[in-house]
C-alpha cells in the first residue's frame, strides 16, 4: 500500500510539473502556425519599412499576461529593427514595458504585434528571435525566428561615396544643419527625414553636389528620426537624428 501511494505521488508531481510547464501561447502568421518556427521574409535595400505581422493566442484555459522581447542574433550595418506591441517602440527596446493580458481561447488584433525592419540602403541577412512568454512563469513561452534577408537593387551608388552629417545632433528641438556631398551619378536627389513610424515628416529638393543644408525641429516630438538622401526612389544613404 506504501509503495502504490508512493507511486501516486510521483505521478501526481509529474502531472503537476507539465501542466505549469505546458505552452500556453500560440503563435501564427497568415493563418499559419509559426510558433517556435523560422521564417523567411525577403525586401531590397531600397524598402523603407518591412513590417511582419503575428497573432498571438491564449491557447490555455486561464487568464495570461504576455509580453514580447527580442533577441538580435545577426543583424545589418547601419539597419534599424523594432517591436510594436500596441505601440510601436525605438530600435533600442529590447522587451515591451507594459503586459497585454490575453483571455482563455483569445487572440490579439492584426498588427497588434508587428515587428518592423528598417535596411536604410543596406543588403545582407539579419537573424533576429522574437519572443512572447507569460509574466507570471516566463518559462511558459512561445518564439519565431525571422530571418530578413536584404537584396542589393543595383543602382549603382556606394553609400561611402556620399557625405551626410547633421549637427547639432542631439538637438533640442532648435535648427538643425546637414552636411552632404553627392558623386557626380546621382540626379534629382532629396533630403528626406523620417520619424519611427516610418512617416516622412520633411522633405526638400538638393540642387547642388555639395552644400549644407538647414530644417527647423522645435516642432518634432522628442524620438529618434532617420534623415535620408534620396533619389530615383532609393534611400542612399540614412542616419540618426535624435530630438531631445
Amino acid at each position: 500500500m506504501k509503495i502504490r501511494s508512493f507511486l501516486l505521488v510521483i505521478v501526481l508531481v509529474i502531472c503537476s510539473a507539465s501542466l505549469v510547464n505546458a505552452q500556453s501561447l500560440q503563435l501564427s502568421r497568415n493563418g499559419e502556425d509559426v510558433s517556435n518556427a523560422e521564417i523567411n521574409v525577403t525586401g531590397l535595400s531600397t524598402d523603407n519599412i518591412i513590417d511582419v505581422s503575428f497573432i498571438i493566442t491564449n491557447i490555455s484555459e486561464s487568464e495570461i499576461s504576455v509580453k514580447v522581447r527580442k533577441n538580435v542574433i545577426e543583424d545589418i550595418e547601419d539597419s534599424f529593427n523594432t517591436i510594436c506591441f500596441g505601440t510601436c517602440y525605438p530600435p533600442q527596446v529590447t522587451e515591451s514595458p507594459d503586459p497585454c493580458t490575453l483571455n482563455a481561447g483569445e487572440s490579439t488584433y492584426e498588427g497588434f504585434f508587428a515587428v518592423d525592419f528598417s535596411p536604410e540602403g543596406n543588403s545582407g541577412t539579419a537573424k533576429i528571435v522574437y519572443e512572447v512568454f507569460n509574466v507570471d512563469n516566463p518559462d511558459d513561452k512561445v518564439s519565431v525566428t525571422v530571418n530578413f534577408i536584404i537584396s542589393p537593387t543595383g543602382i549603382g551608388v556606394n553609400k561611402n561615396d556620399i557625405g551626410l552629417q547633421a549637427y547639432p545632433n542631439p538637438t533640442t528641438g532648435e535648427l538643425v544643419y546637414v552636411d552632404y556631398s553627392l558623386p557626380s551619378s546621382v540626379q534629382n536627389a532629396t533630403f528626406t527625414v523620417y520619424n519611427m513610424l516610418g512617416v516622412k515628416v520633411y522633405e526638400m529638393a538638393i540642387e547642388n553636389r555639395s552644400g549644407k543644408i538647414d530644417f527647423p525641429t522645435n516642432g518634432f516630438p522628442k524620438g529618434i528620426y532617420l534623415y535620408s538622401i534620396e533619389a530615383n526612389g532609393s534611400r542612399l544613404a540614412t542616419k540618426r537624428l535624435i530630438v531631445r
